[in-house]
């Protein structure tokens, strides 16, 4: 099997890309970090990439909800540009690959219900999260039109240490901890979220390569997520207590594009995918901080 990771020197791709490298699968990068730079708006270059692929993890992205909203355009040249080129190209070729498509949590935005399910209205905030439904809108439009099999796997806040970007939450709430400096939170502290640990996303992502490998089914869309949700707060306190620091949690104001309460219930991809995470946020924290100590 050969495999096309777009953003495959992302946080999330670069993860799949050794632990499918690990499997004995051939990937094929495709990332603005190859040289020559691989860019998923370049749709001769995509078309050309893709030819000998099975089959393609769809990842690169303008991947923060922060980047989307000052840099709105970029976003959206990127993830919807980018989205159609990867669909319109694997229609293009011979074998016609699958499709799995990296969307978010964000394409829910405040649900007036929790936990969310695959069935949960879609309401995004900002200009990330339209970018995601438009990107997952057109991977069901692609199969029910030209027969092409994509699924769609919305990520829930994945975090680990090194590789992540490190000022997302837990990174930065572990590295200002290590320093002892105050844990500063975007607003009051109770907004609310569960954590995927790296590892037990990758591990969503590979039961879906081979749900969709063996599967008839044409398009499917599945949420990757623990269910066990914590407020902002208590994951500060968790971090101090576990780094044995000596930092204060303060606040700031909010900003106006963030969602301030999500968490799911994972049931539908642990049934279909048998995606069932097993690592605890207290022990993913645990791995974060032991991951950060043997890189000082």
């Amino acid at each position: 099997m050969q495999i096309l990771i777009t953003g495959s020197s992302g946080f999330i791709g670069s993860n799949l890309k050794k632990f499918l490298e690990n499997k004995g699968i051939e990937v094929i990068s495709y990332d603005l970090k190859d040289v020559p730079p691989n860019d998923v708006r370049d749709f001769s270059n995509l078309k050309e990439k893709i030819q000998e692929a099975n089959g393609v993890v769809h990842l690169a992205a303008v991947s923060r909800v922060k980047w989307a909203y000052e840099d709105p355009l970029k976003c959206i040249n990127t993830n919807v540009g980018g989205t159609i080129n990867v669909l319109q190209a694997a229609r293009e070729t011979k074998e016609h690959p699958w499709i799995i498509f990296g969307s978010s949590r964000e394409v829910y935005g405040e649900s007036k219900t929790l936990p969310v399910t695959e069935k949960t209205p879609i309401n995004s905030i900002n200009v990330y999260g339209i970018a995601k439904v438009t990107g997952e809108k057109l991977c069901e439009n692609f199969s029910k039109d030209y027969g092409l099999k994509t699924r769609v796997l919305r990520f829930s806040n994945v975090y680990t240490g090194k590789s992540d970007q490190l000022d997302r939450v837990i990174p930065k709430f572990i590295l200002g901890a290590f320093k002892n400096e105050d844990l500063i939170i975007n607003g009051t502290g109770q907004e609310l979220f569960d954590f995927t640990y790296i590892e037990d996303t990758i591990l969503g992502i590979w039961g879906c390569i081979k749900e969709i490998e063996k599967s008839e089914k044409i398009y499917d869309d599945f949420i990757l997520s623990t269910g066990r949700p914590i407020t902002l707060k208590e994951l500060a306190q968790m971090v101090i207590e576990e780094t044995d620091s000596k930092s204060r949690i303060k606040n700031s104001e909010g900003r106006s594009y963030d969602v301030n309460k999500f968490y799911a219930d994972p049931q539908k991809a642990k049934e279909i995918l048998g995606f069932e995470p097993k690592t605890t946020l207290r022990e993913g924290i645990k791995l974060v901080i032991q991951e950060f100590k043997e890189e000082r």
